[in-house]
């Protein structure tokens, strides 16, 4: 039987960074694939994972787990037939996961593979507001993991971290929840995520709720500047071009290529390296489309 390992997590958590870790230690004898969901046009996920040398199936352009279900499906069962160990499975950030379960009712897929393991990474700088502005989607993603891994716990106090987790605590009562800061985390305690036996929980909310997110993505050759692209990230945190909640990209620049990262009014700006070209995406609510695509073009 296939396994098959979910790593959910709302925009901008971390999901891509923690399966970057596991896929780096994960044992070399083990056939493993994984599949990833963008909701957007483009994923900037599967150019960092390939980068890194992972063999990647994209699903993009909504989630699987409502317009792409017959595109999932016939995946799922293309990998399947090519006998491979392990599908790890990075859904889209506004994943309702509870669906997944139906998937697996698919008498051919349900024969040859199962749900292993659901990890669902929460972001403890904004825990607060996601929980309050988009209940429906994060509490479908805690309530169903066996394992939930606290990311960017460094970047806040401990005493929110305590709180968070005796929020998440009765949220579900049985995960396990992990708030170390990751560069401690050990490689047992990465592979363990996989090894956790699976609650499966389908609450109310599942199949209540829509995606009333909007997505714009693009690859581009433009080279802009650090100081150019930080003005673009101000912009989007002034609202001018809608309501962002998630952007991520890589960028053409004087020296090479800069890789940004735009979570809920933060951001961050790294320079990167083996990417070839400029790729960038952008998920939240009154996207501003033709402006916002403007300044990458």
């Amino acid at each position: 039987m296939v396994k098959f390992d979910i790593i959910s997590g709302f925009l901008g958590s971390g999901k891509t960074t923690l399966i970057g870790k596991i896929l780096n230690i994960i044992d070399c004898n083990e056939k493993v694939v994984l599949i990833e969901n963008e909701f957007g046009d483009v994923s900037v996920d599967r150019e960092i994972l390939e980068i890194e040398g992972f063999e990647v199936y994209e699903l993009s352009n909504g989630c699987v787990c409502c317009k792409l279900k017959g595109d999932f499906i016939f995946t799922l069962k293309q990998i399947i037939a090519q006998k491979v160990d392990r599908i790890i499975f990075e859904p889209s950030g506004i994943f309702i996961i509870g669906e997944i379960f139906d998937l697996f009712k698919d008498p051919q897929i349900a024969s040859e593979c199962y749900i292993n393991s659901v990890t669902t990474v929460v972001d403890a700088q904004n825990f607060s507001k996601h929980i309050q502005s988009y209940s429906g989607f994060f509490k479908s993603q805690i309530c169903s993991a066996s394992s939930l891994v606290v990311s960017k716990t460094q970047l806040v106090l401990p005493e929110e971290i305590s709180q968070i987790e005796l929020n998440l605590g009765l949220l579900n009562e049985t995960a396990t929840i992990i708030t170390k800061d990751w560069n401690e985390l050990s490689n047992e305690e990465l592979l363990d995520l996989l090894d956790k036996k699976t609650v499966l929980m389908v609450n109310d909310l599942t199949h209540s709720l829509n995606h009333d997110f909007e997505s714009m993505g693009l690859r581009t050759s433009r080279i802009l500047k650090l100081e150019q692209l930080e003005n673009i990230l101000n912009t989007c945190q002034s609202g001018d071009y809608g309501k962002i909640l998630r952007g991520k990209g890589f960028i053409k620049s004087d020296n090479g290529f800069l890789e940004f990262n735009y979570v809920d009014g933060r951001y961050s700006i790294l320079k990167s390296t083996g990417v070839s070209t400029g790729i960038v995406s952008f998920i939240g609510k009154d996207l501003q489309k033709e402006p916002l695509t403007e300044v990458f073009q």
